[in-house]
């Protein structure tokens, strides 16, 4: 058994690696709901954190207790599910396909931590362009992704390129690639006539930055990525026109569109993906749900698995990576629990 007590939780961790993480110490056995309990003293607080917005359904949730000897096998057990199938593996992918993998994105891939599940749908769209360009004798282009201003895509290989943090730290001195940044045109609120003038303003600014892209670097861009809601840029919201414009400029020179729902996905805005809200049916707008679908969506975080979901655009080229084996792959290609 184990002599550590919630006081002294700081003190070992520090002993081995930096401790500066946040001041309470979770107590994962009490903690209860949107209450998460202080270890030390038994104090309760209201996790408005949610661990990076991580958490689906609280604290030691009832229907999860009660069905927590599910958990037993697949937690002692950590197969390479890319490889070794199960029983656990196949009700887990029945579900997520029943339950949230919308029918517009019939291409599935996880793998563990939301910056890969970015990583992939980036190398899905690499390959994809690539492959195109092959095809229309243009060469092995298609290296390149157009992103945003205030952007958080995630901090490993290809998102460091991305990832535009109010915090310096989380990019500074690693190599990071020449890609294209977009100013993000994000909408002021309130959204009275000259807020809602001021943003189509930036819109249109936005949308020029991205023809100017791809006259400059042509044939090589091989997808646009943003997110539907910014998180960690300020919360920043844009129209569904906006969205509707992206898709479009996707369909017409040949670049996929990547929405990165990491944070933004699992029913927090009140669908199960931000992107379904962008229709007629929540907004005053000309939007309908395929105007402004992606091609592909990260996610992560709520789900508790990450990953993507793809569109059959990708279905334009011969032995793209859901048709050629080993294309996209992991050691635990995701995880059971």
């Amino acid at each position: 058994m184990s002599n550590i007590s919630g006081n002294n939780v700081r003190e070992a961790i520090n002993k081995y690696m930096l401790a500066d993480g946040m001041d309470p110490v979770i107590d994962l056995e009490k903690s209860h709901g949107v209450w998460l309990v202080d270890s030390r003293d038994g104090r309760e607080y209201l996790d408005l954190f949610s661990m990076f917005a991580s958490m689906p359904v609280g604290y030691n949730h009832p229907y999860v207790l009660e069905n927590k000897k599910r958990f037993t096998s697949a937690a002692l057990n950590k197969p390479t599910n890319s490889d070794v199938y199960s029983v656990e593996m196949a009700e887990f992918v029945n579900t997520m396909g029943r339950v949230a993998q919308p029918n517009y994105l019939p291409y599935a891939f996880y793998v563990e931590g939301g910056a890969l599940g970015v990583e992939n749908a980036l190398k899905t769209a690499f390959d994809w362009k690539v492959r195109k360009n092959i095809d229309s004798g243009n060469g092995e282009k298609g290296s390149k992704v157009i992103h945003f201003k205030e952007c958080f895509h995630g901090r490993t290989g290809y998102t460091m390129s991305l990832t535009d943090s109010p915090d310096p730290r989380k990019t500074m001195y690693y190599p990071q690639f020449d890609w294209p940044r977009i100013d993000n045109p994000k909408i002021h609120y309130p959204l009275d006539d000259k807020s809602l003038q001021n943003v189509i303003n930036l819109e249109n600014q936005a949308i020029d930055q991205i023809k100017s892209s791809l006259h400059d670097n042509p044939n090589d861009i091989a997808s646009l990525i943003i997110e539907p809601i910014q998180g960690e840029g300020g919360d920043n919201h844009f129209r569904c026109e906006f969205f509707k414009e992206l898709r479009s400029l996707a369909n017409e020179n040949d670049f996929l569109l990547i929405y990165d729902e990491v944070q933004t996905g699992v029913g927090i805005t009140g669908e199960m993906w931000a992107h379904q809200l962008f229709t007629t049916k929540y907004f005053d707008c000309e939007c309908e749900s395929a105007d402004t679908r992606p091609d592909i969506i990260s996610f992560g975080k709520k789900t508790q698995v990450c990953g993507i979901f793809a569109g059959d655009r990708l279905d334009e080229v011969e032995g793209h990576v859901f048709k050629e084996s080993s294309r996209l792959n992991s050691t635990w290609g995701g995880n059971l629990v």
